[in-house]
């Protein structure tokens, strides 16, 4: 798996119960509809399973858009998502040329020293 693309996110308590989405995350997700919550089919590079999560920003100045469903909550237990580790989102043409979404999730304490973790 190549990390050199995409955008990454150090998990905080509060990413655990719902992803809070940075504005570089945001670049490679669909847009927000403000008010209103989109599915995104979101696969892990690791399984290839398909999460459904759902993106959803405030109405007004600031979006503050967040990853926050049943698809999202079932991710962190399958993965064991934990406070300090390290999500990794991308978008890639698959063979249809549709646009698909990826994660990856990485525990830094399994991989000290990793350079694609370095400064995350």
């Amino acid at each position: 798996m190549e990390l050199a693309h995409g955008v990454k996110k150090v998990i905080t308590a509060t990413d655990v119960g719902r992803l809070v989405v940075t504005r570089k995350i945001l670049a490679v997700l669909p847009p927000v509809n403000p008010g209103n919550a989109i599915s995104i089919n979101v696969f892990d590079s690791l399984t290839d399973r398909v999460y459904v999560f759902q993106l959803a920003g405030r109405r007004g100045r600031y979006l503050k858009p967040v990853l926050q469903s049943q698809g999202w909550k079932r991710f962190v237990n399958d993965k064991g998502i934990a406070v300090g580790d390290v999500v990794w989102f991308w978008e890639e043409e698959n063979p249809t040329c549709q646009t698909q979404y990826r994660i990856a999730v990485f525990k830094p304490n399994l991989f000290p020293g990793h350079p694609d973790l370095h400064g995350v």
